[in-house]
């Protein structure tokens, strides 16, 4: 009996024991199942951040790759404009150095002031419309030679030589001492008889002296009275009369080279030599020689040479801008 109780004890021990071992195993397998849906819900999660991150790593690498070629087109659009830009410069500094040493040459060779001046502003204008604060030294010297320029004394090279030009011209026109004519008297001068004097109260000698001086008012012209410095200039033939107005025309043309030229020796030279041959051989009485003589008088009396300022340090200026490099 005892023995009965006791196994069925075991028994009931047993079957609690299998019960609870069911339990416990289907409770595993669950969580093993749970454990193993979370694993592989991790692992999915796990793939998908693995692809996330390298889609997200190839779109860095896409923009990175982007940014490269977009700095380096930069870089090449800030090459190409700084290149172009020194072009610009250097082509600007070019033809200011051209402009600056004419107007050099033009002081230095025929002291042309207004020729010079002109090419200054020019350059000027030029570096104006280049509008570089590289150039802006260079337009300071350039305004400081163009106001020295203003204030230089000139002469009116153009005006004097179109005069002598003018006197040239009209040297066929005046009369010369060995065909030169007196003044014929008014006519009524001539044609005054005793019929306007009255017959009443005049004396019979007065009127027979008018009758003779009208009667002989015709052949006055017989016989001409003039006073002649030069005898010899009386006695030119018509062939002589055309070299001498080819001489007087040929010392005019030389003056006005000698004044182009800047020669002040030679200039003054064949201006006296002109004044000479018209003073001597030309009737200076009629209103055109005298007027021409009087004004190559005029002519003589100017001074060509004068105090031309340089302008070396407009030269010196645009040379050092070309040799130093823009940035």
């Amino acid at each position: 009996m005892l023995l009965a109780l006791v196994a069925a004890g075991a028994l009931a021990l047993a079957a609690a024991t299998y019960f609870q071992l069911t339990v416990l195993r289907k409770d595993s397998a669950r969580r093993l199942t749970d454990l193993e849906q979370a694993s592989a819900r991790i692992s999915e999660t796990a793939t998908r951040a693995d692809a996330e991150a390298r889609a997200a790593r190839e779109r860095a690498a896409l923009l990175e790759a982007r940014v490269a070629e977009e700095q380096g087109q930069r870089t090449a659009l800030e090459q190409l404009y700084a290149d172009l830009s020194r072009g610009r410069d250097e082509a600007v500094t070019v033809e200011v150095e051209r402009l600056v040493s004419m107007a050099a040459q033009e002081l230095a060779i025929s002291g042309n002031v207004a020729t010079a001046l002109a090419a200054l502003q020019t350059a000027d204008a030029r570096l104006a419309r280049a509008d570089s604060p590289r150039f802006l030294p260079l337009r300071r010297v350039i305004a400081r030679d163009i106001e020295r320029l203003k204030l230089a004394p000139s002469v009116d090279i153009t005006g004097i030589a179109l005069k002598l030009d003018q006197i040239a011209t009209g040297i066929d026109g005046w009369t010369l001492l060995s065909d030169a004519q007196l003044p014929l008297p008014p006519a009524d001068a001539a044609g005054t008889g005793d019929a306007h004097l009255p017959s009443v109260g005049v004396p019979a000698w007065r009127r027979w002296l008018e009758r003779l001086r009208h009667e002989l008012g015709e052949y006055r012209d017989l016989v001409r009275l003039r006073q002649v410095d030069t005898p010899e200039a009386l006695l030119l033939q018509p062939q002589q009369q055309q070299l001498l107005r080819q001489q007087i025309r040929l010392r005019l043309l030389n003056a006005r080279q000698a004044l182009l030229s800047r020669n002040d020796r030679l200039f003054r030279a064949d201006l006296a030599e002109a004044q000479a041959l018209i003073a001597r051989y030309v009737d200076t009485r009629q209103p055109g020689a005298a007027a021409s003589l009087a004004q190559l008088k005029q002519i003589g009396a100017t001074a060509l040479t004068v105090e031309i300022p340089q302008i070396n340090d407009s030269v010196a200026a645009v040379r050092a801008t070309r040799a130093t490099p823009g940035r």
